[in-house]
């Protein structure tokens, strides 16, 4: 595992995104700056816009650029402007967008930076489904302009088969994971967390972690739980914030489970919330990895888990750390929910298991991937 690296006569690694917002890409990203700070690499974050609350996890020796523009479409001249300035040895960008603006300013501006794209979702899943136009064309940006980069990273082998199918073999990604576990992920989770459900109930409390929109399909979720609720009682709490809140909330209502649903908002710390959960739920429609799902059994949680693609069945190694679901059906997400808290779990387990997705093995993966050779030092 390399130690420190010496890039001094190369330039700086630059990880490319929009902002550091509450998602399970950008927090990957913050963990993988930090550890390349760590080892002593100069290591910039560049940002359409400098906000998030990711930010604040930041380690201070990561320097960040914000190119000050509201629309990522707009983002291409004062990325020129980053480029032409401080000339990094590898960008590496990590969502849709931002892949192929990098990729129109390598070949536009004929910048001699290696290009490195991390693939953090399955392409043919968001094609036509995603709320954005570039993810909803993802597909046809894979198959036309890919090429023009010098290596790129899929986060699970279902994201790199996809890759693959789109270009007729013409693509070879490289598997890495995304880093969940890191010194600041343990401090997290040791830290309590104050909720009467956690307190005093005796009913099981279930959690889910994510983003409110169409993808992670939070209707299965709450269908499935009104079903679980008539067989034992159990209380489910949602972390996270989306565009589809109030249609959700309105949901709850006219399924009677004010009572028993909670809706938590964003919060940075989701980790202790885990811990202290019976169950992990998700109810995706597609994943790049599911990042959540080896944080929770980083934290010891039993997990329950639709078999989308692609991530989960991986990361649960085909149910034998977990229980897979099929997706968008209701009743049979009900009965593994309900077999998942039935079940012993050995927490033990489920945590080595986590403890595969940790920091310093992964960054070193990256490592060999983002620097040439002879920049390393072991």
């Amino acid at each position: 595992m390399a130690e420190r690296v010496n890039l001094s006569s190369k330039g700086p690694v630059a990880i490319f995104l929009s902002a550091l917002s509450g998602g399970g890409a950008e927090r990957a990203m913050v963990n993988l700056a930090n550890r390349f700070a760590e080892l002593g690499l100069e290591t910039h974050m560049v940002l359409g816009r400098r906000e998030g609350p990711y930010l604040e996890l930041l380690d201070p020796r990561v320097k960040i650029f914000d190119l000050g523009v509201k629309r990522m479409m707009k983002s291409l001249a004062p990325l020129n402007d980053y480029m032409r300035l401080e000339k990094p040895a590898v960008l590496m960008p990590a969502l849709a967008h931002t892949h192929i603006i990098a990729i129109v300013g390598k070949l536009l501006y004929r910048w001699p930076t290696r290009l490195v794209l991390s693939v953090q979702n399955t392409p043919t899943a968001n094609a036509g489904k995603s709320a954005l136009w570039i993810e909803r064309y993802w597909p046809l940006f894979v198959r036309t302009v890919y090429r023009f980069t010098d290596s790129v990273v899929a986060i699970s082998q279902g994201v790199a088969e996809d890759l693959r199918q789109l270009t007729g073999g013409k693509l070879h990604p490289t598997v890495i994971n995304n880093p969940v576990v890191t010194p600041h992920f343990y401090a997290q989770v040791s830290k309590t967390i104050e909720h009467k459900w956690f307190d005093k109930s005796t009913a099981p409390v279930l959690i889910a972690v994510g983003r409110l929109n169409v993808q992670k399909d939070y209707p299965t979720m709450l269908a499935a739980f009104a079903l679980l609720k008539k067989r034992r009682d159990a209380r489910l709490l949602i972390l996270g914030d989306g565009e589809l809140r109030a249609e959700l909330e309105n949901m709850v209502r006219e399924l009677g489970l004010k009572d028993d649903v909670e809706f938590v908002g964003f919060v940075s710390n989701p980790y202790a919330w885990m811990k202290a959960a019976d169950l992990f739920v998700l109810t995706s429609r597609w994943e790049g990895l599911a990042n959540v799902i080896a944080e929770a059994l980083a934290c010891g949680t039993p997990v329950v888990s639709t078999d989308c693609p692609s991530g989960p069945a991986e990361i649960l190694k085909n149910g034998e750390f977990g229980i897979l679901a099929p997706m968008a059906d209701p009743a049979a997400l009900a009965a593994a929910m309900d077999q998942a808290l039935s079940t012993s779990w050995d927490k033990s387990m489920l945590m080595m298991r986590g403890n595969d997705f940790g920091i310093d093995a992964i960054a070193d993966a990256y490592l060999k991937i983002l620097l040439p050779p002879q920049t390393q030092t072991n």
